[in-house]
């Protein structure tokens, strides 16, 4: 999710300096110099094309990376990446005059009103916010209640070892799927009294929450990821779709493109897979070696009390009521505009082609309200909460998912202006030039989406630039390639971005979710960033090599790649890792 750290940032007048210098740069030297692409054939607003850029069209993604690592504002530098696309666009546009003043004082209104505020106007994407605000909610209403602590606490019950210890809070993860944020600031403060009893250190509780929280709300059926997910898939199917479907991407929408890539998220699966090995094994390498063995010489533990508000016997179904209610109406929403076609047609009903004429959007709307409702009625109605209370947790669930829905705007907006750009059509034009071999395309995707978003800190701003981008290479690369061929290579390249993107989401020192973990787990947040970074980084090597790049070669299946990455990272463990010496 979105970066948007401040109190990391120690040098507040270097980095407003450095925005502002990026910014005057861009706006006033991207539109004048960068417009005119080939030296001999300079952009005029007669008969103009965005192709005509060439290369400058990367400018506004390569824009909103550069001040991003630059100012570590992720906000501001998603919106000059905006600014510097409608810019570039409204150089080209046929009546514009082509004056320097002309094009900032065009660009920057064209950004707002027809990027920025057709972000939010756009009908599917309206329903992600609603979605998102109304998951956000549901979460405060039920933490108001006490319903998701004591449904955690109830796992933690009978964990007397270190192994049951960590691999509880390993499970807790994966049971608080539904969103990153709730993950990690339910399960990081409750399980701390667990691992100070167990003599186990704040920076494994940490690293344990960062690796579980990112990566299964971004592969969950249901949370708040989804819609996001699904709308940055389908924004750049819709943009395939302008210039001619490829044939084997006839019968391909956003939301089977979504589960189908699941498989293809090699790095997000195996990070769930790494915690549990270093959990049931024992065996740490690295700093958090060094961290384990003063925990257990019984240094650096601190003294935590348990919550002075006692968990009743049932309180669990307080959260696990909303939760199964968001599966349920999500799946009927999703499973009923196909079953109501076929009935109507008299037709066999068939699994398969139940899901052809679902409205993704309209699902989770309707499940995200259903489940908020829940909630305040459970809470209410079982007295564990006022009225009161419960909307102001609704109403502070909502607060805090604002920042991840402002980053997600700028993302929409940023992503619709390089689609403008032809970014997909250029890149793919170059890497046909240079004979880019299709089956290196997962590879190359994820090293990028990598790096982008752990330079950055968001995995949703690295999606909405890097996924226009690369569904519109792989549908160009697929074309000429059987469909058997090409399908698995487009859903392997789409899972890339997607699973690229959280490693720096639970990795970068300037990502949100790796500043509440640390936080969460009252654990310093630098210790939480070398002692995590060990783990990821082979993580991320072994589903590069055994996923992204065998599997994508030799055109395996994507399970036998997660079985080889799981082979490996238990002898890499196994082979780096030491047991903690207990005094």
């Amino acid at each position: 999710m979105p970066s948007l750290v401040r109190s990391q940032d120690r040098s507040r007048p270097l980095t407003w300096a450095c925005l502002l210098t990026g910014a005057l740069i861009v706006l006033l030297v991207a539109p004048t110099v960068f417009a005119q692409g080939d030296p001999a054939q300079a952009v005029t607003p007669a008969a103009a094309s965005p192709m005509q850029y060439g290369g400058w069209v990367l400018l506004p993604a390569l824009s909103a990376i550069v001040l991003a690592i630059a100012t570590r504002q992720v906000i501001p530098s998603l919106f000059i990446g905006t600014l510097v696309a409608s810019m570039m666009l409204c150089r080209i546009a046929p009546d514009h005059s082509g004056g320097v003043f002309s094009t900032v004082i065009d660009g920057s209104a064209d950004a707002m009103a027809v990027f920025v505020v057709g972000a939010v106007a756009d009908a599917d994407h309206a329903k992600v916010v609603l979605f998102t605000l109304m998951i956000g909610g549901m979460v405060g209403v039920v933490n108001a209640s006490g319903g998701t602590r004591a449904m955690v606490e109830m796992v933690a019950r009978r964990a007397s070892t270190k192994r049951q210890g960590q691999c509880t809070v390993w499970l807790a993860g994966l049971v608080v799927f539904f969103d990153d944020y709730a993950n990690t600031m339910i399960v990081g403060p409750t399980m701390q009294p667990l691992f100070d009893r167990l003599k186990i250190s704040r920076a494994k509780l940490a690293y344990i929450v960062d690796s579980t929280a990112a990566p299964v709300a971004s592969i969950a059926l249901v949370g708040t990821w989804v819609g996001a997910e699904i709308g940055y898939i389908d924004g750049a199917l819709q943009d395939v779709a302008s210039s001619g479907t490829p044939a084997f991407l006839s019968s391909v929408d956003a939301w089977g493109t979504f589960i189908n890539s699941i498989p293809y998220r090699f790095y997000a699966i195996l990070a769930l897979v790494m915690v549990f090995i270093i959990g049931w094994t024992g065996r740490d390498f690295g700093a958090m070696r060094r961290h384990e063995q003063l925990a257990a010489d019984g240094r650096g533990v601190e003294e935590t009390h348990a919550s002075e508000h006692p968990v009743g016997r049932f309180d669990w179904l307080l959260a696990a009521i909303p939760v199964l209610t968001l599966v349920a109406v999500t799946g009927v929403a999703l499973l009923y505009p196909g079953y109501a076609k076929a009935h109507a047609n008299g037709v066999p009903l068939a699994w398969k082609s139940m899901f052809d004429d679902a409205d993704s959007y309209n699902a989770i709307l309707f499940g995200a309200m259903a489940c908020l409702i829940a909630a305040m009625l459970l809470a209410v109605g079982s007295r564990r909460s006022k009225l009161h209370d419960a909307v102001e947790g609704m109403v502070e669930g909502m607060t805090r998912m604002f920042p991840a829905i402002v980053v997600l705007v700028l993302a929409w907006s940023l992503s619709q202006s390089s689609q403008d750009l032809k970014v997909g059509e250029v890149v793919s034009a170059w890497l046909v030039a240079k004979n880019f071999a299709m089956q290196n395309l997962p590879v190359v995707v994820f090293a990028c989406a990598a790096g982008v978003s752990f330079a950055t800190g968001t995995s949703w701003g690295t999606m909405g630039i890097l996924c226009p981008v690369v569904v519109r290479v792989a549908a160009d690369m697929g074309a000429d390639l059987p469909a058997d061929t090409a399908l698995p290579l487009f859903y392997g390249s789409v899972g890339s971005v997607l699973a690229g993107a959280i490693f720096g989401d639970h990795c970068s020192p300037i990502s949100d979710t790796t500043v509440l973990s640390s936080a969460a787990s009252g654990c310093d947040h630098q210790v939480h960033v070398w002692t995590q970074l060990p783990y990821a980084l082979v993580t991320a090597a072994v589903s590069m090599a055994t996923g992204d790049l065998l599997c994508a070669r030799l055109q395996l299946s994507p399970w036998l790649g997660l079985v080889f990455g799981t082979i490996i990272l238990v002898v890499l463990v196994a082979m780096l890792g030491r047991k903690t010496n207990h005094r």
